[in-house]
């Protein structure tokens, strides 16, 4: 689930699923058919978080407060 999702967050970040699957190295139809609920293997989590410059860990880890610290989780004060 949380893959999807990063998927489509991808997908909004490179315009396109035909661009994502070019930068991940993949066929647009497998992350078509990924997004539409269908498994997918652990190496496409990786392609996912490189094409996203982070790690499989922090892509499909637990969800984080828009307004902490991405690194230490500190809140953040909101003017």
């Amino acid at each position: 689930m949380r893959l999807r999702a990063a998927l489509r967050n991808l997908r909004a970040l490179y315009g396109s699923y035909g661009a994502l699957a070019e930068v991940m190295g993949v066929s647009p139809s497998s992350l078509a058919n990924i997004v539409s609920g269908r498994p997918a293997s652990p190496g496409m989590a990786v392609r996912a978080a490189r094409a996203a410059g982070t790690t499989v860990e922090a892509l499909l880890g637990d969800l984080k407060v828009a307004a902490s610290c991405p690194h230490c989780g500190a809140a953040w004060e909101v003017s």
